[in-house]
């Protein structure tokens, strides 16, 4: 099987309980790029549905909420299903959500400037001269 990975913004959650599931609705942002012959490609959003089996339903309904950022990772089908029939289409059956981070560029920097923020923590405090009067 194929596996699957797409880190998103969850649109809607749905629960099946006549199932026993649920399903998730990812939106992906896939950045547009300019070809070589100059044209444009345009920014565009992906939508996933992933199917979670009964075990995770509770997981997810006390963790996530719609607009969180998240991580699926699981197996993707080359068929859908409706009523019981295989259609053209996918099914992403996921396995692990887990919340996402924003990635920054400026890590490196913040954690230079922590670290030259700590090299100058080692002076003793003048408490005499703070518990001194000011006028």
């Amino acid at each position: 099987m194929a596996s699957y990975q797409v880190v998103g913004f969850i649109e809607n959650i749905k629960y099946l309980p006549n199932r026993g599931g649920c399903l998730v609705f990812v939106s992906e942002f896939k950045k547009g790029y300019k070809k070589p012959d100059g044209s444009v490609v345009d920014d565009k959003y992906l939508s996933w549905k992933c199917i979670f089996k009964q075990g995770l339903v509770k997981y997810i309904n006390e963790h996530f909420n719609q607009g969180m950022l998240i991580e699926i990772k699981g197996e993707i089908m080359p068929y859908a299903i409706e009523k019981e029939h295989l259609v053209d289409g996918y099914s992403v059956i996921g396995q692990t959500i887990n919340v996402a981070s924003y990635p920054r560029a400026s890590v490196k920097q913040e954690q230079r400037m922590i670290k030259d923020s700590q090299m100058h923590a080692n002076e003793t405090p003048d408490l005499d001269g703070f518990n001194a009067p000011d006028f």
